[in-house]
């Protein structure tokens, strides 16, 4: 699990400045890119650095 920002915007943060947000966002989806590629045998939580 990637984990985001809250249930109704997992992706983004739309109280971000337009800059921010899209940091917030691409952070979030190479968290997600990195995540895809470890091996897991239990569930795991990834955080955004």
């Amino acid at each position: 699990m990637v984990q985001g920002v809250k249930i109704e915007h997992v992706c983004g943060d739309p109280s971000l400045p337009s800059a921010a947000d899209a940091l917030l966002r691409r952070r979030i989806v190479e968290t997600a890119l990195r995540a895809i590629q470890q091996p897991v045998s239990a569930p795991m939580l990834f955080t955004p650095s």
